[in-house]
């Protein structure tokens, strides 16, 4: 009877990189692309217009760059519009985004897009968006994006 020998190299970095799952890869910039356009509906917005910028702590969402990367000009923008540049962490600016993601107990209005069958729009919208099929939604895409690549 013989003897099989057999050797095999795998390169564990080099297969993250090749799937764009590394750090900053296409993989992350589409899961947080993804995140960022997908929490919308959960966020809370000013239906009844009582505040000067309705809808401005939804409009107000970006992802977040290293500070070495940012510039004045881009900080002027934040509340403006959301930029990308090889960030992971969205940022949901401003006094009030703090207060609001952790305190239920307001009475927030209107339930987005999941208003038929979930909780709406209110505090701890990441976490809710997450509990409430983001998961799932987010795996399915990021499942399809790597297809796409090979």
């Amino acid at each position: 009877m013989s003897k099989l020998n057999y050797q095999c190299s795998f390169n564990l970095d080099d297969c993250i990189k090749a799937f764009g799952l590394e750090e900053k890869g296409k993989i992350q910039q589409f899961v947080t692309n993804e995140f960022m356009k997908n929490v919308q509906p959960f966020v809370p917005f000013d239906l009844a217009g009582k505040y000067d910028n309705p809808g401005g702590l939804s409009a107000s969402a970006h992802i977040e760059t290293s500070k070495d990367e940012e510039d004045e000009e881009k900080k002027k923008h934040l509340l403006d519009k959301a930029y990308i540049e090889n960030g992971t962490d969205i940022v949901w600016p401003g006094p009030y985004a703090r207060r609001l993601y952790y305190h239920p107990e307001y009475k927030f209005q209107g339930k987005g897009k999941s208003e038929s069958d979930g909780p709406g729009r209110g505090a701890y919208w990441a976490d809710r968006y997450m509990q409430n099929g983001g998961r799932e939604e987010i795996e399915k895409g990021v499942r399809a994006e790597i297809r796409k690549l090979h």
